[in-house]
């Protein structure tokens, strides 16, 4: 009887759906993430299960960090798999990437992403593929980001974790050096600031679409002069180019990235005055910061092979300190007092992440290591 209405509420609450948005299931009703799939369906011994999520547990607490362009080399234990965990301070607009370079390609590596919007609440877990994860970035602050191989992974991880830009530059042919005044710079003697960036180029320069979307407006009007509205399919933002020579678009068309979509000139406000584009990202909150969209940077190369021997480390001197960073300028977590033993996680050049057998976690100088 109790099972006959159980089944009855399961099928009334699924015509429900259905009836009130066609055939849609909600998405979370039945997905879940990457990680808890692969912990449902482990083989092994529980004791091996048990600590692997103990070790993402503990690299969910950590509150070491790392800088934008960071190399790593990670010892990846048979039994173990090591999970580390970084805090790493991002920006609206910036594109995330954790890129590895494997020796195992058929296994998984597991990246989860703590937002601080979200607080305790974590993204769910995905599975690197094709030795690539990204994701943009949608709020400013300290991100926690999680890298952890699949039990019995057994092999050393090339890892690096970078940002990109998320959106094509909006002028052809010119980047970083090009912009010349930023968001939040102080206009008519302080009546108001700078809601966009200027980038400073010749008269006729293409202006060009920074992703796919469509054009929602175009027109010669206002502070902005001639001026472009375009917005994008993936997120939905507004995208806003003003003070141009000529527009090349209109009203209603679907445009693709890089599509050209006017001229590089001076109207509006800007008439008499150096030959530029203002560009402007209006998100659901208003007006947003647009340079960590478009900002241009280089990408880390991997960390050089001969590092791993610094894994045969087993010890750290008396006196040594340990770290919340791989550098100097980074706050000191602990002082040993004595020689004490340690398990070399990860290599960051001359710096590398240990914890201590007491469970003090840091990064140290590999001259402070010895075997």
């Amino acid at each position: 009887m109790f099972r006959s209405k159980s089944i009855l509420l399961i099928l009334i609450t699924l015509s429900f759906i259905i009836s009130c948005d066609g055939l849609k299931i909600p998405k979370n009703v039945f997905e879940t993430s990457e990680r808890a799939k692969y912990e449902r369906s482990f083989s092994g011994a529980d004791s091996l299960l048990t600590q692997w999520k103990a070790s993402f547990s503990s690299a969910s607490a950590s509150q070491l960090k790392i800088k934008d362009g960071t190399s790593l080399l990670i010892n990846s234990d048979q039994l173990k798999s090591d999970a580390v965990g970084y805090l790493m301070d991002l920006k609206k607009g910036d594109l995330l990437l954790v890129e590895t370079e494997s020796t195992l390609p058929d296994k998984k590596i597991f990246v989860d992403l703590l937002d601080p919007a979200s607080r305790s609440e974590m993204m769910k877990s995905q599975i690197i593929e094709d030795n690539l994860f990204s994701k943009p970035v949608e709020t400013d602050g300290l991100h926690k980001i999680i890298v952890q191989p699949e039990i019995g992974y057994g092999s050393q991880l090339k890892i690096k974790i970078y940002t990109q830009p998320s959106l094509q530059f909006p002028v052809a042919g010119k980047g970083n050096k090009n912009v010349q005044s930023f968001w939040g710079a102080s206009r008519d003697g302080g009546g108001r600031s700078h809601e966009g960036v200027d980038i400073f180029a010749p008269k006729g320069t293409p202006v060009v679409a920074v992703a796919d979307g469509y054009i929602t407006r175009t027109g010669n009007q206002g502070l902005g002069g001639k001026q472009v509205w375009l917005r994008d399919d993936e997120v939905g933002n507004s995208h806003y180019y003003a003070h141009l020579d000529s527009i090349l678009t209109e009203g209603g068309r679907k445009v693709k990235t890089g599509d050209t979509l006017g001229l590089v000139g001076n109207t509006g406000n800007a008439a008499g005055g150096a030959t530029h584009l203002h560009f402007g990202i209006y998100s659901t909150g208003g007006a947003v910061d647009p340079y960590p969209f478009i900002r241009e940077r280089s990408v880390p190369k991997f960390i050089a092979p001969n590092t791993s021997e610094k894994f045969s480390g087993k010890y750290l001197k008396s006196g040594s300190s340990l770290r919340s960073g791989p550098g100097t300028e980074y706050d000191v977590l602990s002082t040993v007092s004595s020689k004490v033993q340690i398990t070399v996680i990860a290599v960051h050049g001359i710096w590398s992440h240990v914890k201590t057998m007491d469970g003090r976690e840091g990064f140290v100088k590999n001259s402070q290591i010895e075997k």
